[in-house]
């Protein structure tokens, strides 16, 4: 396969999934950076755009925005656009709905460093800030996020439910429906709860202080708790977004108790086989808590078709390989 050519503008944070895909695909060697070809106003962000470097015109554009707005420029540079979060009525044959990616830190140590050299070396000619800005930004994604081998379905215990959730004070439409969920738990009859809302420095949302969990989780820990746990829970974040934690628990075949789903998605996920969905109601999060500690078959049919539609549709190598066909059609 021919080697791409990416702009060197993409936030490893938001980027990094489909930039894991394409270099499982096409090897890590096979992934240049350059900003010839790519328009003037190219601005970083979450986007990511590339073209091959033997056919300058198969041009790809992906955003990773909360917000479902479309971006016109990559619209009108690239053959394909792909959009994490995206409305179905936007969805046609250039637009490519990519799911609910999330960050993760590059299997490549070589790729990694590549990146980030070009990536300071564009910022270098911006404001002092964007350079500050994306030096913080890359040493906490790395600090912060772990490869996509680390993420591996475990055994689930039907006593023990983990869930923890940055308190948004900006977008707060997003804490009333995991509060419930937590207090659900709390008071679920003989389940062990871990977690809570992550402590914020300010403690300025005061609304969900009382359900605050004890400390902030490592990546590690997150993911050994979160393996453990009998029920993982979902919700639209902000905007209405798909989430990296719905992103997360479809990697670890999570038994996800969901509020509706509100942005398109590459298939579909089905209640019942997929997901279980839930109005957000008291009694709707205590009726689901309790079938899938009890019913153990349909948790176990939902942990298993989880990872089943991760592992078709919405892996990193999966995901590449969808985006590269689209630019071939």
């Amino acid at each position: 396969m021919s080697a791409l050519i990416v702009h060197p503008a993409a936030d490893l944070s938001y980027a990094s999934f489909v930039l894991e895909g394409l270099a499982e695909v096409l090897g890590p060697s096979n992934i240049r950076y350059s900003t010839e070809g790519f328009p003037n106003r190219f601005g970083g962000g979450r986007v990511l755009a590339f073209y091959r470097a033997d056919d300058p015109m198969a041009r790809c554009f992906v955003t990773f925005n909360d917000h479902p707005r479309v971006n016109q420029m990559g619209v009108e540079w690239g053959r394909v656009y792909g959009m994490v979060n995206v409305r179905d009525d936007d969805v046609n044959g250039g637009v490519v709905p990519l799911g609910p990616t999330f960050g993760v830190r590059l299997s490549s140590s070589s790729l990694t460093a590549r990146h980030l050299v070009h990536s300071f070396v564009w910022a270098g000619a911006r404001p002092l800030r964007a350079v500050v800005g994306r030096a913080r930004a890359a040493y906490q994604h790395q600090r912060r996020r772990t490869t996509i081998g680390r993420y591996r379905p475990g055994r689930s215990d039907p006593d023990y439910v983990f869930f923890t959730a940055w308190p948004w004070a900006k977008h707060t439409e997003v804490n009333p429906p995991r509060a419930r969920f937590i207090e659900a738990c709390r008071r679920a009859p003989g389940l062990a709860f871990e977690g809570g809302f992550a402590p914020r420095r300010r403690r300025d949302v005061t609304e969900v202080l009382a359900l605050s969990a004890p400390r902030r989780y490592s990546i590690t820990d997150y993911l050994t708790k979160l393996s453990r746990s009998a029920v993982a829970f979902n919700n639209p974040a902000v905007h209405g977004c798909h989430g990296w934690k719905l992103g997360e628990f479809l990697a670890l075949g999570k038994a996800i108790v969901t509020l509706p789903l509100s942005r398109a998605l590459p298939a579909p996920l089905e209640h019942g086989r997929h997901i279980h969905v839930v109005d957000g109601s008291p009694e709707s999060l205590d009726d689901a808590i309790a079938r899938l500690r009890h019913d153990r078959a349909y948790r176990h049919a939902l942990e298993t078709n989880a990872h089943e539609w991760y592992e078709t549709h919405l892996a990193p190598a999966v995901l590449a390989r969808r985006l590269l066909r689209t630019l071939d059609e």
